[in-house]
């Protein structure tokens, strides 16, 4: 199937920024700065990935504040590892330190280089206007984005449908001539597909499909929009 849209909405973290590999390489970095026990790592990360994930999947439904994701994230993690240390600290290294990673999901400067010449691209996120920005800007492709829609900006979170209300408003296009790209395929997807927005879910960590238009691979976007 091959997809004409007259905007582009990306998702960023997970989908262009590499998440897990940039969160991943600043808790191993703090646990040496912080002088904290050694823990085996890959226990580390699958600790850290199962609360922050539950963390921003409950901030995204509404169910918890800004706040609460940022002051409990930590308290829970270190709980979790049996390790004591100061979480809130930890927490603000972490804020300031992991947006300056720059590691992209494999492809991602390429796909975005090569359709930014010929379509309007749009980021869509969930996440905090002090993070993001910082995130894109250090990656080197703010240049290629016609703009950078936050929740903050927004005045709603994916997967309500006043986030891609807005969205579509400020590209200018109807729900039909826009295409959505994300990680994830509630929240992302089948939250833009409630809107009427068609979408591709980049399946990265090989979930069970659920979406009818699925890549594994975000190569793969160049053979599917015309």
């Amino acid at each position: 199937m091959k997809f004409t849209p007259k905007a582009i909405f990306f998702d960023w973290d997970h989908t262009l920024w590499d998440h897990d590999r940039n969160a991943r390489e600043v808790l191993t970095e703090l646990f040496v700065e912080f002088n904290l026990p050694a823990v085996d790592s890959d226990f580390m990360w699958d600790t850290f990935q199962q609360i922050n994930d539950s963390l921003w999947e409950a901030y995204q439904l509404g169910q918890i504040s800004q706040e609460t994701l940022r002051e409990t994230r930590f308290v829970r993690f270190f709980n979790a590892l049996e390790v004591s240390g100061p979480a809130l600290e930890f927490s603000d290294a972490y804020l300031v330190r992991t947006p300056r990673k720059t590691n992209l999901i494999p492809g991602a400067f390429e796909v975005i280089e090569i359709l930014a010449q010929k379509y309007p691209i749009y980021v869509l996120t969930n996440g905090f206007n002090d993070i993001q920005w910082v995130k894109i800007e250090g990656a080197g492709m703010r240049h290629f984005f016609q703009e950078i829609i936050t929740s903050d900006i927004a005045g709603h979170k994916k997967p309500a449908r006043g986030f891609f209300d807005y969205a579509l408003k400020s590209a200018g296009v109807a729900p039909e001539e826009a295409l959505m790209v994300g990680d994830h395929p509630l929240i992302d997807i089948q939250a833009a597909a409630n809107v009427g927005i068609q979408g591709i879910h980049l399946n990265l960590r090989g979930e069970v499909q659920t979406c009818e238009n699925q890549i594994l691979d975000l190569r793969e976007l160049l053979n599917l929009i015309a």
